[in-house]
C-alpha cells in the first residue's frame, strides 16, 4: 500500500509566511498566477449600475476570456467542446429556473456554458467523406461509429479545462465567476433551450460579472487529498482529522462533531436536486451515445 499523505495547512503552503488560524495560506506569493488562484472565490452577487441593471462585461473582457478558454490544453487539439455564450435576459431567466431555481443566474450579466461536443466531429467526418462507401472500402474503417464513453472522458476533460481557463482569466480581469453544476439537470428542457443535438452534453456553466463586493478567499480542505504513488482509503484517524478540519472551516460554532459531513449528506447527497441530476445524466449519456 502506498503511503497516505494527509497534508496540513503548513505543508500545503510549503512554509508560506502568512497562514490563518487553521494553518492555511492567506498571503500573496509574488507570482501573479498563483496569487490569482490563491485569492479567487466564487461570486454569487454582481454589481449593478444606476439603472439597477447588472454591470456589463465589456467586449474586450469577453474576447480575452474566450481566447483564454481556447488556449486550454486539448486532446489532439480536437477542441471537443463548444462554448455557448448567453446574455439575453429571457434565456438567463429560463436557465435560473431550470438550474435548481437560482436567481443569481438571472442577475448575472454573462453566462458561459461549456458543452462536451462530439457532434462537430461527426459533422466533419461526414463533410469530408469518411462515411462514404468508397472511403470505407479503401480504408477498411467502420462506416460509422457513434462516440462512446471513452470519447466522452476525453472530451469532458477538454471542456472543464477550458472552463477553468475562463475562470482564471476572468479573475485576472477583475471579474468574478461561479460554477453552476445544475446545468445538467432538466436535461430535456435544457437540450431544447440550447438546441443541443445528439453527441453533446452541457457539462459546466459559469456565471461571470463584476463582483458586488470584495469576496474573501475561503480555504479548502486538504486532509486526505493527496496520495503518494497509490490511492489509499482513509483510516479512522485520518477521517477524524478530515472531520475536524471541515468543522473548523465551515462549522466553527458546531455543537457536535461532524456537523459539516452531516450537512453534506442531508443537503446534497440525499437531496431531490441530486436525484434529478442523476436522472438527467442518464438522459445525457443516451444523447451522447446517439440513442
Amino acid at each position: 500500500m502506498g503511503e497516505q499523505v494527509c497534508m496540513t495547512g503548513a505543508e500545503y503552503c510549503d512554509g508560506a509566511a502568512g497562514v490563518d488560524t487553521n494553518g492555511y495560506p492567506v498571503e500573496t506569493t509574488g507570482n501573479a498566477v498563483l496569487d490569482i488562484l490563491e485569492h479567487r472565490s466564487s461570486t454569487r452577487a454582481f454589481a449593478r449600475d444606476d439603472d439597477d441593471r447588472p454591470v456589463a462585461v465589456t467586449d474586450e473582457q469577453r474576447a480575452a476570456i474566450l481566447h483564454a478558454a481556447s488556449r486550454a490544453p486539448s486532446a489532439g487539439a480536437m477542441m471537443m467542446y463548444s462554448i455557448v455564450s448567453i446574455r439575453e435576459q429571457a434565456t438567463l431567466d429560463r436557465l435560473a429556473d431550470l438550474c435548481d431555481h437560482q436567481p443569481m443566474i438571472a442577475k448575472a450579466p454573462w453566462v458561459l456554458i461549456f458543452v462536451v461536443d462530439y457532434a462537430k466531429w461527426i459533422d466533419l467526418f461526414e463533410h469530408v467523406g469518411c462515411f462514404e462507401p468508397e472511403f470505407v472500402e479503401r480504408t477498411g474503417k467502420s462506416p460509422r461509429r457513434a462516440p462512446g464513453l471513452g470519447d466522452f472522458a476525453i472530451a469532458a476533460q477538454d471542456a472543464v479545462i477550458a472552463a477553468q481557463n475562463a475562470v482564471v482569466a476572468a479573475e485576472a480581469l477583475g471579474l468574478g465567476s461561479c460554477y453552476i453544476g445544475d446545468i445538467v439537470e432538466n436535461a430535456e428542457e435544457v437540450a431544447e433551450l440550447l438546441d443541443l443535438p445528439p453527441y453533446t452534453m452541457p457539462l459546466s456553466m459559469l456565471i461571470i460579472g463584476t463582483p458586488r463586493k470584495e469576496r474573501p478567499a475561503i480555504a479548502h480542505p486538504v486532509v486526505n487529498l493527496v496520495h503518494e504513488e497509490r490511492y489509499c482509503r482513509a483510516d479512522a484517524a485520518t477521517m477524524d482529522a478530515q472531520v475536524a478540519e471541515m468543522d473548523a472551516m465551515f462549522r466553527p460554532h458546531a455543537r457536535e462533531v461532524g456537523e459539516r459531513v452531516v450537512d453534506i449528506y442531508t443537503r446534497k447527497h440525499t437531496s431531490p436536486f441530486m436525484a434529478e441530476m442523476s436522472r438527467s445524466m442518464e438522459w445525457w449519456f443516451k444523447n451522447w451515445l446517439g440513442k
